[in-house]
């Protein structure tokens, strides 16, 4: 019998002594076989699990049985309807002998060929009580020699309620059973979504895969692509490691339509190309200086600095006046929460300019050349930014620090990230500022492609003002939205662990309240987050009990499979065993609307990757 028999001895002793009561009578000399059912439990022992039932059935059966398959428990006695899912096994074992008996190994050892009559058995796993069609919590379980019927196709379709139009693939085993999102049902995508898997498992391609189908359902789709992989996805895939796939599953190659590639200011793009380029700056003030700093990672003393720069700028930018607007600048400061967004009308250049003017006064010097000043900063002004200076520096002396902090101030400000806009990029293309609410459109593709950031603390700060701006916008276009047009989004931040780390979460609280924030709003507009990471180990856990979609891929880091079983529900512990053998391609399905876990032979995106084709 199989090693991962539970019970051992004392469990073929209860095995036999089952068997000899619904064994065929000797003389027959042929296999057990019941009544029309598929199988019978078996009685309970010390060694027996809540919610979980063992069941024998004959050997012309056992072709019906399979992993993952789900069957009806008819209780004996008290008349209950049990649903259960096979989450061990089919195993087999000889009747009346123990697998290792040695007239089995003997005969085996010889080559002589001897198999006796056999039976199988699996464990089920109770999903519940069946009562009018529902699936309830059961409060009692399945009396012994209790009918097991397994339900047909159409049964497992209805019962597993699945069959979703944003197709993931076919059930492992069940080519019949397609499983699937529900793009009209608010409780599946805007439930938000993680997808972990390592390098080779097929993260990528399912990433791909879900691009095409959410665009397809209707959604708008934001990908923030770090490694510039997803900026061909207009084309279809080429690759020999895809194609033949794809045509084994009657899929033909294609690209995606409705597509959109943003470029960072003078970043370098993967697909030059591309036929929908649009190059895009970020507005300094729509940023939270506190979600700045924290961002920039500088140590106590140069957050410190930063900050005091910060504040003194603003304060600067007011009294001088250097607003297109007084009134609007007036009003815009009467509503200004500094944990949302920045100073309205300052300028990155603005807290630069006032950092290196603080940095001379430390310094000792009188004066601060205004060549040294920027344009779209205090240039023409040294003379108000050096008394302003002053008494900063009575509060946060030390010329070294003040070094560091103009340091990082200007390495953000020579990434050409924010305030470029009216400019033009190295390909002559305008440079605009995002205007989130116009972005947003069913169907419509748009591919950050940040590759070209080299700093992950610049890139990160753009993709902080990229959730904070798309979320805003949902929520306009959602109000104004008549009831049954109401705008569908999603959000794919790949390489996820690059922007909240369980290494730098208790350093970035600011952040991962913001994600928090928009989670819990998003998910009521129709705002659905997915992170996909090949690096799980290094999210922070609250992200995992976040996410209330989860699509498991090949992992092997034992610790973070411990830390994902701790936070996912719903996956038994025959599927968390194989998480680390799974083959590419294949995935644990754990969301909302799709219960119990399912193990799901995953459907290729059809558009070509860089890192694949």
């Amino acid at each position: 019998m199989n090693d991962s028999k539970p019970g051992g001895d004392a469990f073929d002793t209860v095995l036999d002594d089952a068997l000899g009561e619904l064994s065929v009578p000797p003389e027959r000399n042929g296999p057990w076989k019941p009544d029309d059912g598929d199988g019978r439990t078996l009685f309970d022992t010390s060694g027996s699990e809540d919610r979980s039932v063992l069941v024998v059935f004959p050997q012309d059966r056992f072709e019906k049985w399979r992993s993952q398959a789900l069957a009806r428990i008819e209780s004996r006695d008290d008349g209950r309807i049990y649903l259960g899912q096979v989450t061990r096994g089919p195993y087999a074992a000889p009747n009346g002998l123990p697998a290792t008996s040695p007239m089995l190994v003997a005969t085996q050892i010889e080559g002589s060929v001897f198999t006796p009559p056999y039976h199988g058995w699996v464990a089920l796993d109770i999903l519940g009580e069946m009562k009018e069609g529902q699936v309830s919590t059961p409060l009692s379980r399945p009396r012994p020699n209790s009918r097991v019927c397994l339900l047909t196709p159409d049964e497992t379709k209805k019962a597993l309620n699945c069959d979703g139009d944003i197709r993931l693939g076919p059930a492992v085993g069940y080519p019949e059973i397609v499983v699937g999102l529900r793009s009209a049902e608010k409780h599946h995508v805007p439930r938000h979504t993680l997808v972990v898997g390592t390098t080779g498992s097929g993260k990528s391609t399912l990433v791909a895969s879900l691009i095409e189908k959410l665009s397809a359902a209707g959604f708008c789709v934001l990908l923030i692509d770090v490694e510039g992989e997803y900026t061909m996805i207009d084309q279809a895939a080429e690759s020999q490691k895809i194609v033949p796939t794809l045509h084994a599953l009657g899929l033909k190659p294609a690209g995606i339509e409705n597509t959109f590639l943003l470029v960072p200011t003078d970043a370098p793009t993967t697909n030059p190309d591309h036929s929908h380029i649009r190059r895009f700056c970020l507005d300094f003030p729509a940023i939270s200086p506190h979600i700045a700093v924290e961002i920039l990672r500088g140590n106590e003393a140069q957050s410190d600095r930063f900050m005091a720069s910060y504040d003194a700028a603003c304060e600067l930018l007011t009294q001088l006046g250097l607003v297109e607007d007084k009134e609007l600048h007036r009003k815009a400061l009467a509503a200004w929460d500094d944990q949302e967004t920045g100073y309205p009308d300052l300028r990155l250049a603005h807290v630069l300019d006032m950092a290196e003017a603080v940095a001379a006064v430390v310094a000792g010097e009188d004066s601060i050349d205004d060549r040294y000043l920027h344009d779209d900063g205090f240039r023409g002004h040294a003379r108000e930014l050096m008394t302003k200076a002053g008494p900063v520096k009575k509060r946060h002396g030390n010329i070294a620090s003040w070094r560091k902090t103009v340091g990082l101030v200007a390495g953000l400000y020579r990434t050409g990230l924010f305030d470029r806009s009216g400019r033009t990029g190295p390909d002559d293309r305008p440079i605009t500022s995002l205007k989130y609410p116009d972005m947003l459109a069913p169907g419509r593709v748009l591919i950050f492609d940040m590759q070209g950031v080299d700093s992950p603390q610049h890139r990160n700060l753009a993709i902080s003002d990229l959730l904070r701006g798309v979320t805003e916008a949902q929520e306009q276009v959602y109000a104004k939205a008549p009831a049954d047009k109401k705008p569908k989004t999603v959000i794919i931040i790949e390489e996820a662990h690059e922007f909240v780390s369980l290494e730098r979460s208790k350093q970035m609280p600011t952040v991962f309240e913001q994600i928090q924030r928009i989670a819990r709003r998003g998910r009521k507009r129709w705002l659905g987050l997915m992170f996909a990471t090949q690096f799980p180990q290094h999210l922070p856990g609250e992200l995992f009990t976040l996410c209330n979609n989860r699509i498991l891929l090949r992992l092997s880091d034992e610790p973070t499979i411990s830390r994902l079983k701790n936070s996912v529900g719903g996956v038994s512990d025959s599927l968390w065993t194989r998480l680390k053998h799974l083959p590419t391609g294949q995935a644990i399905i754990s969301a909302q609307g799709i219960d119990p876990a399912m193990l799901v032979a995953l459907e290729p995106g059809r558009c070509k990757l860089q890192m694949v084709d």
